[in-house]
């Protein structure tokens, strides 16, 4: 009987026992977002006001749906460093097949049709030659870049219309229809990754990609796909952008990767690959946006908000190891 008792207790301490990396894993990225809410609030007057949070709101709707990206990718383990200068070119694009024809549809489609062959592109250069990622990525950050300046000539691209800012700055009711095309994106690729056969590949692929191909999944078509529904999602994010801008500048969306890449980060994608979801995603964009908006209310220099990022992707990366170190520790 003695016995017995002495088992019971040794359960009841073990459920007992503290694990920050199983607590941080359910409920670190909401204790933060409440944290930096709360003291958003108290340090920023009218920063709950309807008109600041909409400005919120608005300001993360193209890097949210770049991060919505950013997140198969690293979840793979891969990276993309090259986000600001594909949206300067893609949307550019985008914005000079407006103006020459008119329609809103096809300059959507060019941009689709772009992002998903500078997807493919990437995907199948990283793939067939072994190339990192992050090599390959900042070479198509240079290229993208100085394209979107030679198909412009280096001008604004303006006179753009209607229909086609609509989706930049347009309202359906009282949504704006940035965060209805973020809140579409996000349904859609939610629905990818976690009730789909591909999505439990891209897990596989990021855990350990010599096991996952011993069970027969192709980690090289996994990562070309990733990096074409990135691409997709480029291009969505360049007309949402240059549609807020009004016109097609070739000098747009520097440093955007930054902000998508710490969204995916903060919300607890793990930059080492196999774990993350786009609801973390999501929470870590915000958490981002609020971070930007406090500092520019209080007149922070554009240096120093700059600094903080870095700062920020530091420690959500330290926090990745402790709470993985952790886990480990409680198998």
């Amino acid at each position: 009987m003695s016995v017995k008792m002495a088992e019971n207790r040794e359960k009841a301490l073990t459920k007992r026992t503290f694990n920050f990396g199983q607590f941080y894993g359910k409920y670190g990225i909401f204790i933060i977002l409440a944290v930096i809410f709360i003291a958003a609030a108290v340090a920023v007057p009218g920063f709950f006001s309807k008109y600041n949070l909409t400005s919120v709101m608005l300001s993360i709707a193209c890097t949210t749906v770049l991060a919505l990206g950013a997140t198969f990718v690293i979840i793979l383990g891969k990276i993309n460093i090259a986000y600001g200068s594909e949206l300067a070119f893609i949307g550019c694009i985008a914005c000079m097949v407006n103006v020459a024809t008119g329609s809103m549809l096809l300059s959507l489609l060019a941009a689709l049709i772009i992002g998903l062959i500078m997807g493919a592109l990437t995907g199948f250069v990283i793939t067939r030659f072994n190339i990192p990622a992050f090599i390959m990525t900042l070479a198509l950050t240079e290229a993208a870049r100085g394209g979107a300046v030679q198909v412009t000539g280096g001008k604004t691209i303006s006179g753009l219309t209607d229909s086609f800012r609509f989706l930049g700055q347009g309202y359906v009711g009282p949504i704006p229809m940035a965060i209805i095309i973020l809140i579409l994106a996000f349904a859609v690729m939610w629905i990818i990754l976690n009730k789909t056969p591909f999505g439990r590949h891209l897990y596989a692929v990021g855990g350990n990609e010599k096991a996952a191909e011993a069970s027969g999944i192709d980690p090289k078509k996994i990562v070309l796909k990733a990096y074409i529904l990135d691409g997709l999602l480029i291009g969505i994010s360049s007309v949402v952008l240059m549609s807020r801008l009004n016109s097609g500048v070739p000098s747009a969306a520097v440093s955007y990767e930054m902000d998508a890449i710490t969204a995916v980060v903060v919300g607890g994608t793990s930059m080492s690959g196999g774990s993350g979801t786009l609801f973390g995603t999501i929470v870590g964009a915000i958490i981002v946006g609020i971070i930007n908006n406090v500092q520019t209310l209080m007149g922070v220099d554009s240096n120093m908000q700059k600094i903080v990022k870095g700062c920020i992707i530091v420690a959500a990366v330290i926090i990745d190891v402790v709470t993985k170190n952790s886990a480990k520790k409680a198998r």
